[in-house]
């Protein structure tokens, strides 16, 4: 289960690759061309980034015509969150201490 975690933390890991992530988060589904003008960044590039975030379940996509839209797999979110969330709190919820 760990293992699983630590490699959507590697894919998430990249600067471009946390931004996109948080801006799919944020805005919901989103073609490549409105990321690009989001961000300021060549699609070519997105999609070599989100590719990995596909690949390893973090985003879902759907095409529509010639556009590719984006968008955060809830369900591997969900899992992500839950890890993460039990790892930096203790059994009350409350945050562990440094």
């Amino acid at each position: 289960m760990m293992a699983l975690a630590a490699e959507h933390l590697r894919r998430l890991g990249h600067p471009l690759r946390l931004t996109l992530f948080a801006l799919l988060r944020q805005r919901g589904e989103l073609c490549v061309g409105a990321m690009a003008t989001a961000l300021g960044v060549q699609q070519a590039t997105l999609s070599r980034h989100l590719r990995v975030l596909k690949d390893g379940r973090l985003v879902d996509s759907r095409r529509a015509g010639s556009n590719v839209f984006y968008a955060v797999d809830g369900e591997t979110f969900a899992e992500l969150s839950g890890k993460l969330g039990a790892i930096l709190t203790d059994r009350s919820g409350n945050e562990r201490s440094r």
